[in-house]
């Protein structure tokens, strides 16, 4: 083999590598749940506006205060599975910022959960789905039956796209509704790495809390 074809394939081998490599976020939330046959559905990239991000319900909009000082840019949303007794089940919603190890993290409030259904959206793409629902009222329906089709009802995850074009990713909360922390996550020298929305806990039914920031 000659050196200039030896070189392609291990380029090539080296960008599969690091397609296909999972995020050092989501290995920290499957260590911390003890359950190291946990997977993750990858539900693609999402941009961030820089208006700041919020855990919502999204068919009544009960959400937290967005997160403020989150760059502008990509970032990708994954959900880890759990299974239970034979069924699948969403055990955390992650918004992956950067591939740096978390450090420490901090909670940025309690998400209600009514109707099984949560995301992690942009403060703005809140504010045009609430908008759209205020256009339904007016038609007589609602988010729930314009968006039925999308929803991940069955399945545990899906992006939906609202008639303006913007794409929003969702998942069902893990056993149903309740209250769920939102955390931050950092990396060593401070940077946001993540954002978690945690339904399930480990598999001692113990809430995965990040270490507090200022022991780090």
């Amino acid at each position: 083999m000659n050196a200039g074809l030896a070189a392609l394939l291990l380029a090539a081998t080296t960008g599969a590598a690091i397609a296909d490599a999972r995020p050092a976020v989501l290995d920290w939330l499957i260590a911390a749940s003890d359950d190291p046959g946990r997977t993750v559905v990858d539900l693609g990239e999402y941009h961030l506006d820089g208006s700041g991000v919020v855990a919502l319900d999204p068919l009544i909009g009960l959400a937290t205060q967005p997160v403020p000082g989150l760059p502008a840019g990509p970032a990708r949303t994954h959900v880890v599975m759990t299974r239970e007794d034979g069924y699948d089940y969403a055990a955390a919603l992650v918004l992956v910022l950067a591939d740096d190890e978390p450090a420490c993290g901090a909670s940025h409030g309690v998400v209600g959960v009514d109707t099984g259904l949560a995301a992690l959206i942009n403060h703005s793409d809140a504010a045009k789905l609430e908008a759209y629902a205020g256009i339904l009222d007016l038609t007589g329906s609602d988010l729930f039956t314009a968006l039925e089709a999308q929803l991940p009802i069955e399945g545990n995850a899906a992006v939906v796209t609202l008639p303006d074009g913007t794409r929003l990713p969702i998942s069902r909360s893990g056993f149903g509704d309740g209250a769920y922390h939102l955390f931050r996550l950092n990396d060593a020298q401070g940077a946001p790495v993540a954002l978690y929305v945690d339904f399930t806990g480990d598999r001692k039914g113990e809430w995965i809390d990040p270490p507090p920031c200022a022991n780090v």
